[in-house]
């Protein structure tokens, strides 16, 4: 009767054992995937934005450059023409990065209002008209800020979700710490059972 006894405690031992090995896989996995998260929004918040950031900063100088270019009164009408000319086409390259990188629906507004503006400016330098090209580079500006909002709001956001899965993680560590503390335990309660189980053997009777 006190071996089935014990062979039922082992049973049970053996059943929690089972259950928090599974709960550890499964805290494992989940683990895993916070981190594939937290790797993919670190990711996103130097390609996406970072790095948007400085085109918005080339972006920027361009413009300056181009608003600049009319004023200088020692060129003529064509050397402000290939001047501007040379930043439109850098700002074109610029254009082509911005692309490649994942625009939210908002972003993707702004990016389309900034290249009309941006056409606008081609027009405006083929022919010459230096007021319109100015009044064009004040809204490409403006639209440049919109942009850049967009880099903040949306770094945060990715921050914070980075933050969220960080905190996950631990919360899944502190877990699985405990559960393997269970485990020490059930071990040890099963290594008690069976010396329990072992028998001494009397010693030879000396009749």
């Amino acid at each position: 009767m006190k071996d089935l006894n014990n062979l039922n405690k082992k049973s049970k031992a053996a059943m929690v054992l089972i259950f928090v090995t599974v709960l550890l896989l499964i805290s494992n996995y989940f683990n895993g995937q916070n981190s594939k998260k937290t790797n993919e929004s670190i990711k996103a918040i130097y390609n996406d934005r970072l790095m948007v950031s400085h085109y918005i900063f080339q972006y920027n100088n361009a413009l300056h450059e181009i608003k600049n270019a009319p004023l200088q009164a020692n060129k003529t009408n064509t050397e402000k023409q290939n001047l501007i000319s040379s930043h439109l086409e850098i700002m074109d390259h610029l254009d082509k990065k911005y692309l490649a990188t994942v625009l939210t629906p908002e972003e993707k507004q702004y990016f389309n209002a900034f290249q009309k503006q941006s056409i606008a400016l081609q027009k405006h330098n083929n022919s010459n008209q230096w007021h319109q090209l100015t009044t064009s580079v004040e809204q490409s500006l403006k639209t440049l800020i919109l942009l850049s909002q967009v880099q903040i709001n949306e770094g945060k956001t990715e921050l914070t979700t980075a933050n969220t899965l960080h905190n996950g993680n631990q919360i899944f560590a502190q877990f699985e710490i405990g559960l393997f503390i269970i485990l020490a335990s059930l071990s040890a309660y099963l290594l008690v059972l069976k010396k329990m189980k072992i028998k001494i053997p009397e010693a030879p009777s000396m009749n």
